[in-house]
């Protein structure tokens, strides 16, 4: 009875632990969210006019359009938080700014 009881006790730690993370729906929108929000972004971007397009280019990549001016973005596991059930923790990693 114990023996079973502790099996069933790790096998529901195991299943909070994945129920935590968010569906891709709600990471994708966490994600272009935290982009739209990014003060960096904002620096980048701000004489090129406002945001015209967010595009996924691929896993954890972003284009962000203004103007005639594109932004990649990539989404990088954020080292410095604590390991944790839940959302995933992020960064963003700016790259050059490509203007036609």
């Amino acid at each position: 009875m114990i023996r079973t009881g502790f099996s069933l006790a790790i096998l529901l730690i195991g299943t909070i632990a994945v129920s935590a993370a968010l569906p891709p729906f709600w990471q994708r929108k966490a994600e272009i969210q935290a982009i739209l929000d990014s003060g960096a972004l904002a620096d980048v971007l701000e004489r090129r006019g406002p945001i015209d397009a967010v595009e996924r280019v691929g896993n954890d990549h972003y284009r962000v359009r203004a103007g005639g001016c594109a932004l990649d973005v990539l989404i990088v596991d954020d080292a410095s938080a604590a390991v944790m059930p839940g959302p995933r923790k992020f960064l963003l990693k700016l790259g050059e700014l490509v203007c036609k």
